[in-house]
């Protein structure tokens, strides 16, 4: 596999998750709505909406990878003179809030990902 290949996957990748994670958030909003203008009773609205903002919370905690396959595909750009604006992707952030330092990946860690796909 080329890196221009393993781009492009990982760019189809990111841009469905992106559309779906849209689509699910405008469903979410929608359902926290309907259920509070329905007559629930208030201890199951509360769960129902407990779970709403539980997925919100996943919801992110993916948007999270998301942004981490970005630097990747960006990190694989810049090192093998790749012109990334042809895929459209945004650029990285150096750090995403909500990352912890056992979740960073230093650019050692991404040269061995790569290195490794490779095999």
């Amino acid at each position: 596999m080329t890196y221009e290949e393993l781009i492009r996957e990982l760019c189809d990748v990111i841009k469905e998750s992106e559309t779906n994670s849209i689509s699910i958030y405008e469903d979410l909003e929608t359902i926290g709505t309907l259920v509070n203008k329905m007559k629930v009773p208030s201890e199951d609205a509360k769960k129902i909406n407990d779970l709403i903002s539980n997925s919100f919370g996943l919801l992110q905690h993916q948007d999270l990878h998301r942004q981490k396959i970005e630097r990747v595909v960006n990190y694989v750009c810049e090192h093998n003179s790749i012109d990334s604006s042809e895929y459209n992707i945004a650029s990285s952030a150096k750090f995403i809030a909500g990352d912890t330092a056992s979740d960073n990946v230093s650019n050692s860690e991404l040269e061995d990902l790569i290195k490794n796909m490779q095999n």
